[in-house]
């Protein structure tokens, strides 16, 4: 932001406060809320309301402006005639779009049919010393708007219903559980053995007590302890917390509903489960159907059940119920299965990872997964009948595990020995392996009845009702990595995309490219997400040959490297032994490889413009196979956007990816239209 702005905005307080204005008054006597305001009858005398001015248009003798809060946009009017001669030059003279102001007057009916308030009088509350971002575009960049979330949610009414939908969740949960007998407590959050799920820890140190201890991943096993002490029905709204990877679908910090009931099974608990989510559906919805980015999405009807060794049989073939790890590794090697750490995993964690590499995201409707692996679940009872499998089940939505549910272990000699060979995977390098809780141990000696239970992430259920993909879009403040110079910005404009240059010529990027790929469907790849990142460039003003040249050399190190968590980093230091030291640049080219990089996330409209176009060249590609002729010339954006629809189709392009088009400010008709375009474009370089 120019710093002029913010100087003449300063002139402008200094100049109240020499007027005798109380430009930070203590208080104000409101009538009516905003909100309450709107709903008023008009030749109401005597309302008092305060808030924002959003919006200011003059006519003259005559002003409109808007005040604004979180919930509720009033329109007042300010009349030369009717406002003392002082107050009208002091408006439009000091009083800025950003200002907090208290007005007064009678509500009346304007020749549009707006219902206003007539201003007799009014307060200043308050000076914003920074302008707000433009109007027409609001704040587009999408770091920033998770960075400046106050900002984020002045501006974009569709943010505001965002988070009145999670408040409302999180209300309709508590008073369903409420009503059925359940009791809410609170647990630790520090803790001196992290316990409750497989997952890694925050360490932290408590000085008073000279004692190493760990945020909370879990209440689980401090709730039922409350079990073991008397409480039939329990639950916690709790914040957790699990040092692990951050992509779109995963928080660090997040909030966790857990409840548990005694002498419940498994079984009782999936009964209760539907009840209470579609309460949830139809008091914060107003219907047991949802819409999901076009998808719709029905909970009503009985919610079937589908085992996930019989999804894995139905779609790969393999016997994953009577298979072991060597046979499950060698199957998923043999599939192509890009599976992290795969010769680590054992086997019912090899189970988990095929099933959601080939099953999970053909689960779009309601659904419970039954006949899980007992092996990953250390916490969980055994199946009577098949003591392979848990007395388990998840809620399926959209591709999405909602929840998690099981009837819990009770016997405290198998779970000792389930701790324990958690606790040997542990020290063998799992870092996400439990530890042995021995007070946790203690309290099942004591006794425990038959119990279920289940967990769910608030922002995940969130995140499907308010049709977006990232958590963070349902997270008012989400963590993110300190800017050491953050940027200043002006009227929201989005500086993340306006990088200088490359670093190096198209010709040497092309030779650079030559030198390290040799694979024609790569080079292929490569060139076709040049084509696109340049459309990308040219839509929106940007470096042409910048974005050429990242969408060129982003796959640099694809033949060298084979470990997915490694791809890209070898790019990185290639294009800086070569004189590209940018590191938005470098920062975007390291994050499209974010889905195989823990620790790194895209955050920036740069991070996101070459994700989505790098990989829609894939789709576009695939589409173009399967025309009479194998050209591009026949491909259609339409038809591009009804393959994306089908699963099955190129199934290993990310359709989440292609989305993140959005956050550029494009939608997919648009997206799929510009990338058609560009790659018919380089049609004879593509051989397609």
């Amino acid at each position: 932001m120019s710093e002029d702005l913010r100087q003449v905005r300063i002139e402008k307080l200094q100049r109240l406060w020499e007027r005798g204005v109380p430009v930070y008054p203590g208080r104000f006597d409101r009538t009516h809320s905003l909100e309450e305001a709107t709903k008023l009858e008009p030749g109401t005398k005597d309302v008092r309301v305060a808030g924002r001015v959003i919006a200011i248009r003059t006519f003259g003798k005559l002003t409109f402006a808007h005040l604004q809060d979180a919930h509720a946009r009033v329109q007042i009017a300010l009349e030369k005639a009717i406002v003392d001669q002082g107050q009208w030059e002091l408006f439009h003279d000091l009083i800025d779009r950003g200002d907090f102001l208290g007005c007064w007057g009678e509500m009346f009916v304007t020749k549009k049919g707006e219902l206003t308030l007539q201003v007799r009088g009014f307060e200043f509350h308050g000076k914003g010393l920074r302008p707000l971002p433009e109007k027409r575009h609001g704040l587009k960049d999408v770091e920033m708007q998770q960075r400046r979330r106050y900002l984020d949610l002045i501006m974009s009414p569709e943010s505001r219903a965002r988070f009145s939908m999670r408040t409302k969740v999180v209300r309709e949960l508590r008073r369903f559980l409420d009503d059925h007998g359940f009791e809410e407590v609170e647990t630790p959050v520090l803790q001196t053995v992290p316990s409750g799920a497989v997952a890694r820890p925050f360490i932290s140190h408590h000085n008073a007590l000279d004692l190493e201890v760990y945020l909370r991943v879990a209440p689980e096993t401090w709730l039922k302890r409350l079990v073991v002490g008397g409480y039939d029905k329990v639950y916690e709204l709790a914040r957790c917390f699990r040092n692990e990877g951050m992509d779109p679908s995963h928080l660090q910090d997040f909030s966790m509903l857990e409840y548990y009931c005694a002498y419940w099974s498994w079984e009782d608990n999936m009964a209760f489960t539907e009840k209470l989510i579609r309460h949830v559906l139809r008091e914060v919805v107003g219907s047991e159907q949802i819409e999901w980015r076009g998808r719709k999405i029905d909970f009503s009807g009985e919610w079937p059940r589908v085992d996930q060794c019989d999804l894995i049989r139905e779609k790969t073939g393999i016997d994953a119920e009577n298979a072991d790890a060597e046979e499950l590794r060698a199957k998923a090697k043999e599939l192509g299965l890009k599976i992290e750490k795969v010769d680590q995993l054992g086997r019912g964690n090899l189970i988990d990872a095929i099933y959601k590499h080939t099953c999970r995201d053909d689960l779009i409707q309601p659904c419970f997964l039954t006949g899980i692996p007992a092996d990953a679940l250390p916490l969980a009872r055994r199946n009577d009948a098949n003591p392979r499998k848990a007395d388990c089940f998840q809620l399926l939505v959209n591709g999405w595990e909602i929840l998690k549910a099981y009837s819990e272990l009770v016997d405290p000699i198998l779970q000792r020995q389930l701790f324990e060979e958690q606790d040997s995977l542990r020290t063998g390098g799992d870092d996400e392996a439990m530890y042995i809780d021995e007070d946790y141990l203690l309290a099942m000696e004591f006794g425990m009845p038959p119990i279920s239970g289940w967990g769910m992430g608030i922002e995940r259920f969130c995140a499907l009702l308010a049709g977006v993909d990232s958590l963070r879009d349902v997270t008012l403040f989400p963590l993110l990595k300190p800017l050491a110079d953050e940027p200043e910005t002006h009227e929201g404009a989005d500086t993340t995309a306006d990088v200088g240059d490359f670093g190096m010529s198209r010709v040497a990027a092309m030779d650079l490219l030559r030198d390290h790929i040799s694979d024609d469907y790569l080079t292929k790849h490569c060139l076709a997400s040049a084509a696109v990142m340049e459309a990308v460039a040219e839509r929106f003003d940007k470096n042409r040959d910048t974005f050429w040249c990242m969408g060129l050399l982003h796959d640099l190190d694809f033949e060298e490297v084979k470990e997915p968590h490694l791809h890209t980093r070898k790019t990185i230091e290639i294009l800086k032994e070569h004189g590209v030291t940018d590191p938005v640049i470098l920062k975007a080219i390291l994050a499209h490889n974010a889905e195989g990089i823990e620790e790194v996330e895209r955050t920036r409209w740069l991070d996101y413009a070459l994700s989505c176009s790098e990989t829609v060249t894939g789709l576009v590609m695939a589409v173009a196979k399967v025309m009479p002729d194998k050209k591009l010339a026949g491909v259609k954006p339409s038809s591009v956007r009804k393959r994306m629809k089908k699963k099955e189709f190129a199934r290993n392009v990310s359709r989440e990816s292609i989305r993140q088009c959005e956050h550029i400010g494009l939608t997919l008709e648009e997206f799929s239209e510009l990338a058609v375009s560009a790659m018919k474009g380089i049609s004879d370089d593509l051989g397609m």
